[in-house]
């Protein structure tokens, strides 16, 4: 009988460390995000995709045939991590037929949901095939305030239920918060029902104008003041993960307007099948039904990595440009240019900067206007 060998194994943070060391200086894609639809059963006051949450957009989805062709393109294009989200993922007819299908490629899957449509049916079928891990939205603990902000009645003890069904099954699960100016004196309860799941609590803060250029989503945001006074006296930890991180003011070292991680080794497929470097990256989308993936992600990347800052704008000399979480699509749609400035990412910015630095900074506005 063949002596068995078995394959050595390292811990997942090496590999993880080793596999996005190895993406940017080999120019690899490891991670994907594929929407798999719009619908959702609740309509959330912030969503960005909620205006296309109606039955007569549903037809210009993806079909299943082109998910599995996307599949099979995401595995030759040496992807690892791939993002299930929507709109809500178990709203998708046929969820399981892809989420099946990306399991049995090796795919490590992360699913992102609301929380309100779990079954007993729908968790034994994902303990079949276990996902890497579920992220599922909790931006209030309080129900009518829940119901409120999904405009659901009925959906805060839906997502209880769930939680209920999940915290059970063995799953592995985060729960993520999305601060804002509603839910900022929710705080401790939510960080205490976070901690009664086993889960470390912490929250993200940007918002972003919707898929259609809608802006009244981003009434929502926090003010920056109460942001800097949570953060100076709750002892809570921002999740926020800013373009780049950065401890020390650096100039910028380019021109370049994506100062991100955008086209380097992550892609975003929305839910009609449009390739983008990142979630709300849409200066540049190039259609999957038109062009193989491959393809599209050199069209798309070369656009990312070439466009450069062609006006004035502080952006371009920002000392905090590092804690900044501005998208030139958000500053499009919020100022009506790509390259302007967005006052409230400024202000975020300086606050995040100044926490990390612990010294007060110039805002950048100021010095610009002082120049």
């Amino acid at each position: 009988m063949p002596e068995t060998r078995r394959l050595p194994t390292i811990p997942y943070g090496e590999f993880s460390r080793r596999a996005f060391g190895r993406s940017v200086e080999e120019a690899r894609i490891i991670k994907a995000q594929l929407e798999l639809t719009y619908r959702c059963n609740l309509h959330c006051r912030h969503c960005y995709t909620d205006p296309y949450n109606a039955r007569e957009f549903f037809p210009r989805e993806l079909t299943l045939s082109e998910i599995h062709r996307l599949l099979d393109e995401m595995r030759d294009l040496g992807v690892i991590w791939l993002n299930l989200s929507g709109g809500d993922i178990f709203m998708r007819p046929e969820f399981f037929d892809v989420y099946e299908a990306a399991h049995r490629q090796g795919f490590l899957l992360q699913l992102y949901t609301n929380g309100t449509l779990f079954t007993r049916s729908i968790i034994e079928r994902l303990r079949q095939m276990p996902p890497f891990t579920i992220d599922v939205s909790c931006h209030s603990v309080n129900e009518a305030r829940f119901d409120w902000f999904t405009q659901v009645s009925g959906s805060y003890r839906a997502f209880l239920r769930g939680m209920e069904l999940l915290r059970d099954s063995g799953l592995p699960f985060t729960l993520k918060t999305k601060l804002m100016d509603w839910n900022k004196d929710e705080i401790d309860d939510l960080r205490t029902f976070t901690e009664s799941f086993g889960q470390r609590f912490g929250y993200t803060t940007s918002l972003s104008p919707r898929l259609n250029g809608d802006c009244s989503s981003l009434q929502y945001r926090i003010a920056p003041q109460d942001l800097r006074t949570i953060e100076s006296t709750g002892g809570f930890d921002s999740q926020e993960e800013p373009c780049a991180a950065a401890e020390t003011l650096v100039p910028p070292e380019t021109d370049r307007l994506y100062r991100c991680g955008c086209g380097t080794n992550t892609i975003h497929i929305n839910a009609w099948g449009e390739l983008g470097a990142c979630t709300l990256a849409y200066e540049s989308r190039v259609s999957l039904r038109e062009h193989s993936l491959r393809k599209a992600v050199d069209m798309v990347f070369t656009f990312v990595r070439t466009k450069r800052y062609e006006e004035h704008s502080p952006c371009r000399s920002c000392h905090v440009h590092a804690f900044c979480d501005k998208q030139p699509t958000a500053a499009r749609w919020e100022i009506g240019h790509p390259e302007a400035a967005i006052a409230y990412d400024c202000d975020i910015a300086v606050a995040r900067a100044e926490k990390a630095l612990r010294r007060n900074l110039l805002h950048p506005l100021w010095r610009e206007a002082s120049l």
